[in-house]
């Protein structure tokens, strides 16, 4: 008796196991691994949810096209984080956090309120502290980026001059709007025109660690790898 209970038990836990993969049903798995560390299919599934909480898109509007993008943020943020080294480097602090998730309630409706909020983050799959989590490898990864691109680009006063000339004064004009005197708008035309800069000095970075990287999807990813090839049974054609 014992030992058909055991064999029962036994078979009831092989079907268990195998029975996902009979009905085709993939659980959790790797979607993609970046020179062999691997991307889950749970950590795409949390990306999407948070970017499009981030977005304000609610869930039914994510399309395909997103889940992608989500997918190459979080292969993108793997290169970055393997050129840091120190998984604690440039941690943002605690307060600062806090700070930031306090903004993002502030610009969500009904975000002061408790209640709300709560519900707000677990329509989308999340808590305070997925969202925290989040935040803290978003701004890392900004911190970073921050401190290898930002002393390295150098805006000349001419450019600063001629976006004033050929580009604000034009669009104030458009719109009717009170021309700005120059020095009063200087600093942000140069923190925008940098920040214009870092972008196109990171895509180029990010363009040549995917070259340098071995990245193998399940997805087809422009700009970072074709999906795999399901390898074909032995003897087919």
């Amino acid at each position: 008796m014992k030992r058909a209970l055991h064999f029962a038990i036994c078979i009831c836990v092989l079907l268990s196991l195998t029975a996902p993969a009979f009905a085709g049903e993939l659980i959790d798995g790797i979607v993609a691994t970046v020179n062999r560390e691997p991307i889950l299919r749970s950590d795409w599934d949390d990306a999407v949810r948070f970017e499009a909480f981030m977005q304000q898109k609610k869930l039914a509007e994510v399309r395909e096209a997103d889940r992608v993008l989500a997918l190459q943020h979080l292969i993108d943020r793997q290169l970055l984080k393997a050129q840091m080294g120190d998984a604690n480097y440039m941690q943002p602090k605690e307060d600062a956090l806090q700070q930031d998730i306090d903004k993002v309630r502030a610009q969500v409706p009904n975000g002061k309120d408790d209640a709300a909020w709560q519900k707000l983050l677990a329509s989308y799959g999340l808590n305070e502290a997925d969202l925290k989590e989040h935040l803290r490898t978003e701004f890392q990864t900004m911190n970073f980026i921050e401190v290898r691109l930002r002393p390295t680009v150098h805006v000349q006063e001419e450019d600063v001059e001629a976006y004033y000339r050929e580009q604000l004064i034009p669009d104030l004009q458009k719109t009717d709007g009170t021309v700005i005197a120059f020095p009063e708008v200087e600093p942000r035309i140069r923190e925008l025109l940098t920040q214009r800069r870092m972008d196109e000095m990171l895509d180029a970075w990010l363009h040549n660690l995917r070259q340098q990287a071995d990245i193998q999807s399940t997805v087809a990813i422009p700009g970072v790898n074709a999906p795999a090839e399901t390898p074909r049974a032995s003897g087919s054609n």
